[in-house]
């Protein structure tokens, strides 16, 4: 649902990425070349087979508020980076 405290858009950007940590429950965090930390959700991990050390290109979009101060980014699509 669409309200007026809606964002009409949000930060977008591409990087390529290298997995850092797989998390316990099949998520992973990851680092873009300047540094900032990226979070993929588990469907994106065991979609693409992602292991720790895996360098792949990323559509990211800006995090959530509340996350945003230290996981910058969030990654909603993932593709080889070859």
């Amino acid at each position: 649902m669409i309200t007026e405290k809606t964002p009409r858009a949000s930060t977008t950007a591409e990087a390529n990425i290298e997995i850092d940590f797989l998390t316990y429950s099949g998520s992973a965090f990851a680092l873009c070349d300047n540094g900032d930390q990226v979070f993929l959700n588990s469907r994106i991990v065991d979609k693409m087979h992602l292991q720790e050390g895996d360098i792949c290109k990323a559509l990211l979009l800006e995090n959530f508020e509340d996350k945003k101060a230290t996981t910058p980014w969030r990654a909603v699509r993932v593709s080889s980076a070859n």
